[in-house]
């Protein structure tokens, strides 16, 4: 399942693009893995990925477009209490992933589906893996700077 974030900022208002804009988002691995289960993240692997700083609204550095860059990882916006960081959150996420913005694949043998992170939400959904191999293969593009210095 895919949906595009940047689809999801251009939905918003214009105030509520301008009020976004300068936030900063605290991406933390530990705080994703550590939802689905607890003791998924081991004390070395959790010391290797610290909690990141990322703009709320990144800018395309080639086009200029912008989008949400929302996850599962988003733990907390800063400068905000933990209550009212979560809610704003889990509202944007929500707005974007109703089911007329979400594209299903419906995958065939040989399908290749190539995303852009920066820009898209994706998640899986269950499937028979007794009866269906699955077969993944991941390719990351370093970028040209954090989303802290992107121009936007």
């Amino acid at each position: 399942m895919f949906v595009s974030q940047r689809a999801a900022y251009d939905r918003l208002s214009p105030e509520r693009k301008a009020e976004l804009h300068p936030l900063i988002a605290i991406h933390d691995y530990v705080y994703s893995r550590s939802k689905v289960a607890p003791d998924a993240v081991s004390p070395e692997l959790a010391a290797s990925l610290p909690p990141v700083r990322q703009r709320l609204v990144r800018t395309n550095p080639t086009t200029g477009a912008r989008n949400l860059f929302l996850g599962s990882h988003v733990r907390e916006i800063e400068g905000m209490s933990e209550a009212a960081g979560r809610a704003l959150i889990d509202e944007l996420t929500e707005a974007a992933i109703q089911p007329e913005h979400v594209y299903v694949h419906a995958w065939q043998p040989g399908d290749v589906v190539l995303w852009d992170n920066r820009c898209l939400l994706h998640a899986g959904s269950g499937y028979d893996a007794d009866r269906h191999r699955r077969y993944m293969r991941q390719t990351r593009v370093s970028g040209t700077c954090s989303t802290l210095e992107e121009v936007g």
